[in-house]
């Protein structure tokens, strides 16, 4: 084959890769798709396949991506949707000593998910610029160590980036609990609610806040809607008795009590307790 065959053939390749990186960028996802897998078909190639990574994980289909991104060497993306698939150390393994911005989020990321919070915390560290995930990560973590004034600024420099993420304002309301300040954590509590009305966790949090202020009722109410939202949460339970037995609905509260019985008897068995 002459020299100039060839030269026509890589430059036919390189024109089909980047008109399938242009309907990529374009949006356009399923010819895009269609043009990287007739490539693939054609000349199969580690470059091809990173495409074809990328329009996969674009579509939301992580496990072909996944395996599309095996038959290449980037460790990054092949991390990136492992973690999108929750496998968090899998993703810790594969992204090993990488020394970069995005494998320094995504490592503290699956260290938080691991509940592994020092390390999640030494990690985020680790990034340097503003984005509001790491301002996440590390808010979380500073929470579940008890740096509470850390978690809150954390917590409020990424609410300045985004601010509809119902979990930012739950983490924040915690925080400002723990160190009494019922007030903003109350309000902290609503906003997340106005973005999340199914978190059951939240509803418990401000009735908590609503007992302390002597609004008992209230209370009860909030930890009523926990439990309609997550039936196997213990402590709204808990809670909801006692708050019961302070109005003196003392039948209303032996049921309570006898849900957390059966609540303590599941988790026994599942743990596989002899003595349940």
């Amino acid at each position: 084959m002459s020299k100039s065959k060839n030269l026509d053939i890589v430059f036919y390749i390189m024109d089909s890769l980047e008109e399938a990186r242009s309907q990529l960028r374009e949006g356009n996802l399923n010819y895009a798709y269609k043009l990287i897998t007739d490539e693939i078909e054609k000349r199969a190639s580690k470059e091809a396949y990173e495409i074809l990574g990328d329009v996969l994980f674009e579509m939301g289909n992580f496990e072909e991506a996944l395996n599309a991104y095996s038959k290449t060497d980037n460790n990054l993306k092949k991390g990136k949707v492992m973690v999108s698939l929750g496998l968090y150390n899998d993703a810790l393994l594969e992204l090993g000593d990488l020394d970069n911005q995005e494998a320094h989020k995504l490592r503290a990321f699956c260290l938080l998910k691991l509940e592994k919070y020092e390390e999640a915390l030494s990690e985020a560290e680790k990034f340097s610029g503003s984005d509001p995930l790491i301002f996440k990560i590390k808010g979380i973590s500073e929470f579940k160590l008890g740096l509470l004034s850390d978690s809150i600024k954390d917590l409020s420099r990424a609410l300045s980036m985004y601010h509809d993420d119902a979990e930012l304002y739950y983490y924040k309301a915690l925080a400002e609990e723990k160190l009494g300040e019922d007030k903003i954590a109350e309000r902290d509590a609503d906003m997340a609610i106005t973005l999340n009305p199914y978190y059951a966790e939240v509803y418990l949090t401000k009735g908590r806040l609503m007992e302390l202020h002597g609004k008992v009722n209230e209370a009860i109410s909030l930890y009523g809607k926990a439990i309609s939202l997550s039936p196997s949460m213990k402590e709204a339970y808990v809670r909801r008795a006692k708050a019961f037995m302070k109005i003196g609905d003392e039948e209303k509260a032996m049921i309570d009590i006898e849900k957390v019985n059966q609540l303590d008897d599941k988790e026994s068995k599942e743990k596989g307790n002899p003595f349940s």
